[in-house]
């Protein structure tokens, strides 16, 4: 078997560049190329965030700047995330190794996220797309181009539970909430190769993962990429510290399912399911069609009287809903010690 080819798309902060840290050291991967998107931090900082992560395994990826905020002409998202992951994304320790510098800001290309997405697609129609953001790149990309699409996309977002993380909209999940139409958008186009870790995985589990596994172990390596993980981490390990958690695995798993789904998701289950759109304090949410009523009329399609889509029959989509925390745990190790083959 070849290398798995994944392009990824990120915000950039702590768990992003964990989970960055495996796909570019990861033996049996090939990381094409990174986009950068709005999020937890400003496009900006989250496309200096991504060279720092890359300077720090030593190695060297395209990286392409992305959308600065939501479809809907809002200020991007940028929420009480500062206090979870610093100011910058990464603990606001920006002269520890790799220091950060002025040129990490300026993205490898010219070319945008969403334009450089549809011509990788097209030049590799057998990759994996990682989203680990809120998912407006991936959104414009299928509104440039209806036929845009990789083999398979895995999205690190949303719910079905109704748990959600975002503090005045307590059951939308934050990277949902901070582009509701995208993450719309994507479920609807891309439902046949969509593969999503929720939010409600890792706060169902996060306890017993910590359990599992010592979340520290990779930070004791004496090696450069685990002395930039322990930086890049320590704002979150320090406030979840404080009310007795650790800082468990996110965004990793979203990244490790992409690479070997079959050694990490235990459970996997399957929905129809769309994103509120409307809600005061839903907006972001994904609804599930439990009742397998909605959704399932063969009729959708295109009204041009009335000028809008009709939600008719929906494809199912899968969401992974418990994983295997010693494998993402395992390679998170390797990836600091930047062991060779095999994990």
């Amino acid at each position: 078997m070849g290398k798995v080819k994944l392009v990824v798309d990120t915000d950039g902060v702590a768990d992003d560049v964990r989970a960055i840290t495996i796909a570019v050291n990861h033996p049996d991967v090939e990381v094409l190329a990174i986009t950068t998107v709005h999020g937890c931090v400003s496009v900006e900082q989250a496309t200096a965030n991504v060279a720092r992560c890359l300077r720090a395994s030593g190695v060297s990826k395209p990286i392409y700047k992305g959308a600065m905020e939501p479809i809907v002409g809002r200020k991007s998202n940028i929420l009480s995330e500062n206090v979870l992951f610093g100011k910058d994304g990464l603990g606001d320790r920006p002269k520890e190794f790799p220091e950060v510098l002025k040129s990490d800001f300026v993205p490898t290309s010219d070319e945008i996220a969403a334009t450089a997405l549809i011509r990788i697609s097209r030049e590799h129609p057998d990759a994996t797309l990682v989203c680990l953001g809120p998912l407006t790149n991936v959104a414009l990309a299928l509104k440039l181009d209806p036929n845009f699409k990789f083999a398979k996309v895995f999205v690190m977002g949303g719910n079905y539970y109704g748990i959600g993380n975002v503090v005045d909209m307590p059951t939308v999940e934050f990277n949902f909430h901070g582009d509701p139409d995208a993450a719309s958008v994507v479920l609807r186009k891309l439902a046949d190769r969509l593969t999503i870790i929720p939010w409600d995985l890792i706060f169902l589990e996060g306890s017993e993962h910590e359990k599992q596994v010592d979340m520290d172990a990779h930070l004791k390596h004496d090696t450069k990429v685990a002395s930039f993980v322990k930086t890049a981490t320590r704002a979150p390990r320090e406030a979840l510290g404080k009310v007795g958690r650790k800082y468990t695995y996110c965004d990793e798993i979203a990244m490790c399912s992409a690479i070997d789904l079959k050694r990490v998701a235990r459970k996997i289950n399957y929905f129809r399911v769309d994103v509120e759109l409307t809600g005061s304090y839903t907006r972001g949410q994904v609804v599930v069609d439990w009742l397998d009523v909605l959704w399932t009329k063969d009729e959708a399609g295109f009204v041009a009287a009335q000028g809008k889509d009709q939600v008719g029959k929906l494809p199912f989509v899968k969401f992974v809903a418990s994983c295997n925390a010693t494998v993402v745990d395992t390679w998170m190790n390797n990836a600091v010690l930047q062991k060779p083959g095999p994990w």
